[in-house]
Parts: C-alpha cells; sequence; structure tokens
C-alpha cells in the first residue's frame, strides 16, 4: 500500500475510533504508528488532519450537505468525506492528490461507494471559492448549549471564534534560571515563566535537555503561583500527572507528596522529574483508597473532569458522539473532595481544580463541599497583578474561559477555589 494511502488510513480509523469510543488519540496514534509504521512528515500530516477534521467537523457536515441529499453519518463514505473534505478546504493540501488518495482508499475499504466519493470531492473543488466558512455556536454539541445557557452573545461568539485556534506554550522555569537568557518571542507572564506563539519541536527549545522548565499551561499554573510561601510546607498532589503543579510545588521548596492512579502517566512524569533534577516517589495508586494519617498544610486536588476547557487541545469532546459523563465525573470529584478534607491539618489548604468552566463541576461543587463541611470556609484569590486579577472572579475563585491574551496568545479554560480548614 503507498505511503500516502497508509497515511490516510490511518487518519480514517482513528477518527471512526474517537468518535464513536472514549478513546485517547496519543494512544490510538501510537497503536497505529507501531501496526503501520510511517515516517515523520506523515506522522505529523496524521496529527494536522485528524485535529483539522474534529474542529471543523460540524462545517464540514453543513458542506457535505450541500452536495448529498442524505449520508449515514456511520459510514465509511462519510469519515472519508470528512478527512478529505478537511484536507481541501482548511488544510489547503493538492486537491488531486487528496481526491486520488481518497478514492484509492476506498477501494481498499468494506462498504464504500468510490464513485460517489468522487463525485461529492469534485463538487467541493468546484465551489471552494464560494462556501461559507462561518463558525456558529448553534453548530456547538446539543449537550454542551445547554449548559452554558447563562452565557450571553458575546460570550457565545468570542468562544466560538478562538476555540479552533493553535494553543499557545506556556513554559515555567526554575526560579533560579534567568528567564531573560531565552531567544525565543513571547511574553512573560510571572518571573519564570512565558507564553509563546510559534515554536519549533519541544526538545529543541533552549535549556529543555538540561531541565530548566516544563511545560504547563498558563491557566493552571496560576493557582498554585498566587498561593502564600509554601517553603517547607507539607503538600500532598492527589492527582499528579501530568506533574505541572508537583514541579510547581517542588519549586517553592516544599515537601512533595505525589499520587497518581495511571501508571502510564507516571511513567512520563518521571521522566521529567528526572530531566529537571527533582527526586521524590510518585506512589500508583488511587488515593481514596489509602488509609493516611499524615496531615497536609496544602492538599492539591487537581480532579477529573470533562476537560472543555482545553478544547483547543482536545477537539475530541466536541467532536464524539457521546457527551462526557457527567453523572460519574461529578461523583468522583465528590469522592476526591471528601478524601482532601481528610489529609488537611488546621487551617491547612485545599486547592480545588479542574480544567473546566461548567458550573456543576465549578462552583456547584465547591457549595455544595462547604454546605456539608461546616468546619471549611472558601478564602478568596488575591494578587497586585493586575494581569492575575482579570481572572479572578467576585467570588474570590480563579475562573478562566478559553481565551486569548494580548491579543496574540491562548490559554486554556480552568477553575480553582481554595478552602481552609477552620478546626
Amino acid at each position: 500500500m503507498q505511503k500516502g494511502i497508509i497515511s490516510r488510513l490511518i487518519i480514517h480509523e482513528i477518527l471512526i475510533s474517537l468518535k464513536n469510543e472514549f478513546s485517547n488519540f496519543d494512544l490510538l496514534f501510537e497503536n497505529q504508528i507501531k501496526q503501520k509504521g510511517i515516517n515523520k512528515s506523515d506522522k505529523r500530516m496524521v496529527h494536522s488532519v485528524v485535529f483539522c477534521s474534529m474542529r471543523n467537523y460540524a462545517i464540514i457536515n453543513r458542506i457535505v450537505e450541500l452536495y448529498v441529499k442524505k449520508i449515514n453519518y456511520r459510514s465509511n463514505n462519510y469519515f472519508l468525506l470528512l478527512s478529505a473534505i478537511a484536507q481541501i478546504i482548511f488544510l489547503s493540501f493538492k486537491e488531486y492528490a487528496v481526491v486520488d488518495s481518497t478514492v484509492e482508499l476506498s477501494k481498499r475499504i468494506n462498504n464504500t461507494n468510490p464513485k460517489f466519493i468522487n463525485g461529492v470531492l469534485r463538487k467541493v473543488i468546484k465551489n471552494k471559492s464560494i462556501i461559507k466558512l462561518d463558525n456558529n455556536f448553534s453548530d456547538l454539541p446539543k449537550w454542551f448549549i445547554k449548559k452554558t445557557k447563562y452565557w450571553d452573545n458575546e460570550q457565545k461568539n468570542y468562544f466560538v471564534k478562538t476555540i479552533k485556534e493553535k494553543p499557545s506554550l506556556h513554559i515555567v522555569f526554575k526560579k533560579e534560571y534567568k528567564i531573560n537568557k531565552l531567544k525565543f518571542k513571547g511574553v512573560n507572564t510571572s518571573d519564570h515563566s512565558i507564553l509563546l506563539d510559534s515554536y519549533d519541536k519541544i526538545e529543541r527549545i533552549e535549556d529543555y535537555k538540561k531541565g530548566m522548565w516544563w511545560i504547563q499551561d498558563f491557566s493552571t499554573m496560576l493557582p498554585l503561583h498566587v498561593l502564600h510561601n509554601i517553603k517547607n510546607k507539607l503538600v500532598i498532589d492527589m492527582c499528579a500527572a501530568p506533574g505541572g503543579k508537583t514541579f510547581q510545588a517542588l519549586n517553592k521548596e516544599a515537601m512533595v507528596q505525589s499520587f497518581e492512579i495511571n501508571n502510564k502517566k507516571i511513567i512520563i512524569m518521571k521522566k521529567n522529574l528526572k530531566r529537571l533534577g527533582y527526586n521524590i516517589e510518585i506512589i500508583n495508586n488511587d488515593i481514596c483508597k489509602i488509609n493516611l494519617k499524615k496531615k497536609f498544610d496544602v492538599v492539591l486536588l487537581d480532579a477529573p473532569c470533562s476537560s472543555v476547557g482545553t478544547i483547543r487541545r482536545n477537539p475530541e469532546i466536541f467532536y464524539r458522539k457521546q457527551p462526557p459523563n457527567f453523572n460519574n465525573i461529578i461523583n468522583i470529584q465528590d469522592q476526591l473532595l471528601n478524601k482532601a478534607k481528610t489529609l488537611v491539618k488546621k487551617n491547612g489548604i485545599i486547592l480545588y481544580m479542574v480544567c473546566s468552566f461548567l458550573k456543576e463541576e465549578c462552583e456547584n461543587q465547591i457549595n455544595s463541599f462547604l454546605k456539608n463541611n461546616k468546619n471549611f470556609k472558601l478564602e478568596k484569590f488575591n494578587s497586585d497583578n493586575e494581569f492575575y486579577k482579570k481572572f479572578i472572579n467576585k467570588t474570590g475563585n480563579i475562573y478562566i474561559l478559553p481565551q486569548k491574551v494580548h491579543e496574540k496568545f491562548f490559554i486554556d479554560g480552568f477553575f480553582a477555589a481554595k478552602i481552609t480548614k477552620n478546626d
């Protein structure tokens, strides 16, 4: 099978899996590469086409409907058209190469119609210049529209306008690093962090191998960054991977104990710990099932969530046939919060965080916890930095929608609440 055909077969199979299952792109990609084997440029092409197809699937569906009276959205014909139109309209690949490769691939896949595929793609190419590519809030999944019904039109329009942009890279440095040494252009977000709009391979960024920095989105960095001095404080990271908050706490010279249930994530986190020169143990276990007698000054709870705040990085959240299982997610968050309260010292802090901005995962969770635990209270985040203040709401929580900052850089959506124990 030709290389171009193999790459497009991988794209086809990944798109089907991501649509129908709660699969992970990286895992699917890794498995496909092991099975079929492709070069670096083809790997980049697969990544680009899959993500472009997912980000623009609603518009592509509208394009398909212009030229097809009826189509089965579970069929191989549909997924072939989805990726091919993404390549032609949004990625500006050579049209003849896309059509030829897609038609050839359709001949090798069961239950497809090569003539149909060829005909639709040629109509798309013929009318390419007049096809409208407007993004509409109404194109988003119904479950998401329902959960954000309290948004005004300005919020809706802004969200739709920015969620398809390429995520910016935010890196956090060890405190001893002189950030002005860095040759890359960006915007400093603190004395020890910077947002980069453009970059090559991560491993090629200056001082990566020396272990002077790690990747962590600005939004996820902010809560611990504005927390008071935690030097020599006992800190527990309940759900540690991918590791950013553990690294932050270590960088602040706290005494850290980290837990993580996912062994594969631990392997990656350990590699970064070694690169950064930090030497701590990560306990591979479900924190809720461990009886810890030790109490901590700070409990970091970056809880499992819908991850809608990371929609730019994870477009499959909207692309999937099924919404996130919110009942299960909320239940896990409840369990973790109830475990957190057993781990914190008197006058200690629980830092509850989620990569979400949906009320039921954010304010509602905190309000429910405080209602049932009268010996805890909400403490407001505060900062003298005017830029940071923009992300602290009236309640005193950190609340960030996916957005563009400084008219150039993009940050993820995030929520954080600081809860203190009274007795």
